[in-house]
């Protein structure tokens, strides 16, 4: 054999073992990766709700401070939950496009590798872990306002107890 091919072929060995001994150090990056994007999802999906929680308080009480005219804290409140849960989209799709990303930077050892060691590509927990949050995030209008209803029916009667005046009127939500 000449020196050329011995050199060419050595050089290709050489390159296809370094390629499989980064194969597992490339499924561990990319499963911290995810993890890691989970993880700023959750925190993220629990610091919107916090700051929405907050907002909802700083509503109550300026529409509590209101001596006249409709009670629009629930419209506000229902504008709140709109742009979190149109925040929360934007932020979900970032992540489930890291992991496409990841998913498809990976190649045919890494695929293999992971077959192998039965380890699949992680998936997103966060949207399952805040479920309760999300789906708070996504009632309906309709149904805020009828628990609303329900909620002011035992205040009024209280208040009637106690010699109050009435409650203002609630402005109806705008379903979008």
């Amino acid at each position: 054999m000449s020196p050329l091919l011995i050199a060419l072929i050595s050089i290709i060995g050489t390159l296809l073992v370094e390629r499989l001994y980064n194969v597992p150090r490339d499924i561990r990056r990319n499963d911290e990766l995810i993890s890691n994007r989970d993880e700023d999802l959750r925190t993220w999906i629990e610091d919107d709700d916090a700051e929405l929680r907050k907002q909802h308080l700083v509503i109550m009480a300026r529409e509590a401070r209101k001596s006249a005219g409709p009670d629009y804290s629930l419209v506000e409140y229902q504008q709140l939950k709109d742009q979190v849960a149109h925040r929360y989209r934007d932020q979900l799709r970032d992540a489930e496009r890291t992991v496409r990303d990841l998913a498809l930077s990976e190649q045919l050892p890494h695929r293999f590798a992971r077959r192998f060691l039965r380890k699949p590509l992680p998936e997103l927990t966060a949207p399952q872990l805040k479920a309760a949050t999300l789906d708070h995030w996504h009632e309906s209008p309709e149904d805020m306002h009828q628990f609303s209803e329900k909620l002011r029916e035992v205040a009024e009667q209280r208040r009637a107890e106690a010699g109050k005046p009435p409650l203002r009127p609630l402005e109806r939500p705008v379903a979008n």
